[in-house]
């Protein structure tokens, strides 16, 4: 109130209003929701502050003791020690268990998924093999997880292919997505005619066929069934990603070898790149 009055002219030549006509300014609408604006914006301000530095605690902890023990072995009340935060903060960020591994994985994988997408965006056509050196460029990130954390990788593809529905774990499907709509994009980029360019280049090699070497022969990027080449793409996308996913459980159940997660990755993007490439010989 008097703040109000210093800043107004009545106050400058000393004169005062009638109190009803005071009061009546001093609550007016715009005044009363500036004064309510400048009470509640500091204070929530605050407290997304101390938020956001609480779920940065709690990553950081729950990434050490990942690290250090392994998801199995990880305990939600050791990450709340770690973090300096009581028990039952850990859950408001984490449902369960299982979902701050989630909500780990969404934190690492942004970055490396986004980094991977850059790094192979370069647009043109490509033989089967220069398709596969780039989506294994984009898979190497998040199976580079699975060389230094060769247990909770497991686990992380456990939970993606069969996990509860909760939040974290949705995000972590938006980045696999994410990475599928990239895949698809690569694998429309393979081309039949790159692949009989590299054939004729190499040594004792026969000359590509008139079919072959139409314009638009042989490539399902060129495909005039569009439909049907976005649906291949997309299949032969989630085909990989699948795959990889269910290489990684199989480790976990130990029916598979971890150091050789990689030579079977390249096998099996090999296999779909070069049905793509050779898809619709026949036009």
């Amino acid at each position: 109130m008097e703040n109000i009055e210093r800043s107004s002219s009545w106050t400058r030549t000393r004169r005062r209003p009638h109190p009803a006509a005071d009061a009546a300014r001093v609550g007016s609408a715009p005044d009363a929701a500036r004064a309510g604006s400048a009470v509640t914006k500091a204070p929530a301000g605050r407290r997304a502050i101390a938020k956001a530095e609480k779920r940065a605690r709690i990553l950081t902890a729950a990434r050490t003791v990942m690290g250090e023990k392994g998801y199995a072995q990880m305990s939600m009340s050791e990450v709340a020690f770690l973090a300096d935060v009581a028990a039952g903060t850990v859950f408001q960020y984490a449902a369960t268990k299982a979902e701050l591994l989630m909500m780990v994985t969404e934190s690492i994988w942004a970055e490396h998924v986004n980094n991977a997408l850059l790094a192979t965006s370069t647009p043109g056509q490509r033989s089967p093999a220069e398709v596969v050196d780039a989506i294994m460029n984009s898979l190497d990130p998040i199976f580079d997880m699975a060389v230094h954390w060769p247990e909770t990788t497991v686990w992380i593809a456990r939970e993606i292919l069969f996990g509860e529905d909760l939040p974290h774990r949705r995000e972590v499907l938006g980045l696999v997505e994410k990475l599928e709509a990239h895949i698809a994009h690569l694998l429309g980029t393979c081309s039949s005619r790159a692949q009989d360019a590299d054939d004729a280049a190499a040594p004792g090699t026969a000359a590509p066929s008139p079919a072959s070497a139409a314009p638009g022969g042989n490539d399902l990027a060129a495909s005039p069934d569009r439909a049907h080449r976005d649906t291949a793409l997309d299949v032969g996308a989630r085909m990989i990603v699948t795959s990889g996913l269910a290489e990684l459980n199989r480790a976990r159940q130990g029916r598979g070898e971890m150091r050789l997660l990689m030579d079977r990755m390249r096998e099996i993007v090999m296999l779909v790149a070069k049905g793509v490439g050779t898809t619709h010989r026949a036009v």
